[in-house]
């Protein structure tokens, strides 16, 4: 359960909300089928703490829900599951891909970068650290190849590093071209003292419009959109300090991303925690989210928050909560 007050500043204008993030409720589990052979499954559905509403767009088990085995040869799982970019993209946020962090804000909504729908992945046995996972996804469409995708990843985790590249590709809700292509370079060392990650990711995009002087949801300019972030986590006793920083860029339309707080333990499953996060366009374009279709929608920053208006606005937010995992 995570449960967060948050005050904003956008532009002028200041605005306060208390609000959650989901609470996770599900089931999951191993079963032995044969000898070294085991049958996984999961159902997962998210409820926000504030309403009690369904997240995920009102799904009754909107996180995942998949089932397969795991083996000598690996796992093979299908359904509802998160893409083997998203592994990659997660690894390297220093703040567990949240609503301030540079990945949660630029980054997971990207064609095939979070859960996938009908999805097949395969994940090959741990060889020294070094693991390769494959996705297929089927899509929506039974006569077209509509929201159909490939993704993949590989990454090598041993001792204290960290390195990873994953890949997606994902079709348009007509299934005439790509919604967007994505690559991403990570990595990531644990010194005890000081955990550091960095990723470099490059997504190319579907035109959606021609004009870049009056940028809106429906009509962006068409190009590639550039992004970087850093991150890093000082623990000191019970108490976690968390820096994380990022920029993304779509031609001349620039954000910048900052991102400074502390997770504080108040026991082995209970956290309090507090944000201070800013997001700085420049004068040209405001870069927010991105949508289905894979180009940036313009609406500022931070998930869940309300957007940015104005060329060049920027926002400014503080937020206390406490999460308590089961």
């Amino acid at each position: 359960v995570d449960v967060l007050v948050v005050v904003q500043a956008v532009a002028a204008d200041v605005a306060q909300r208390a609000g959650g993030l989901a609470v996770l409720e599900g089931a999951g589990g191993l079963r032995a089928v044969a000898d070294q052979l085991q049958a996984v499954f999961v159902a997962e559905g998210g409820i926000q703490s504030d309403t009690g509403g369904s997240a995920q767009g009102g799904l009754l088990v909107g996180r995942q829900v998949f089932v397969g085995l795991n083996g000598g040869f690996g796992s093979f799982t299908m359904g509802r599951q998160y893409s083997p970019l998203f592994s990659v993209l997660c690894e390297v946020d220093i703040d567990g891909c949240s609503s301030f962090s540079v990945v949660g804000n630029h980054y997971i909504g990207l064609p095939g970068a979070l859960r996938i729908n009908n999805s097949l992945l395969y994940t090959t046995p741990n060889m020294g650290g070094f693991t390769v996972s494959a996705m297929w996804g089927a899509g929506e469409g039974v006569t077209t190849s509509a929201g159909r995708l490939f993704s993949a990843n590989a990454q090598y985790k041993a001792g204290p590093l960290y390195l990873g590249l994953g890949y997606a590709d994902q079709k348009n809700a007509a299934g005439s071209a790509s919604a967007g292509r994505t690559a991403i370079l990570a990595a990531g060392f644990d010194a005890g003292v000081a955990k550091l990650t960095a990723s470099y990711l490059e997504n190319k995009f579907t035109l959606r419009g021609t004009s870049v002087a009056a940028p809106t949801a429906a009509n962006t300019p068409t190009g590639k959109f550039k992004g970087f972030q850093v991150g890093a986590a000082v623990p000191f006793g019970a108490t976690t300090l968390i820096v994380n920083a990022g920029q993304g860029k779509v031609g001349p339309a620039k954000q910048t991303l900052f991102n400074i707080g502390a997770d504080h333990s108040l026991s082995k499953r209970t956290t309090a925690y507090a944000r201070y996060a800013t997001a700085d366009n420049n004068g040209d374009h405001i870069i927010g989210g991105f949508t289905s279709a894979g180009a940036p929608v313009y609406l500022g920053a931070f998930t869940g928050k309300p957007g940015v208006t104005g060329r060049g606005s920027d926002k400014r937010i503080i937020a206390v909560g406490v999460r308590h995992r089961f």
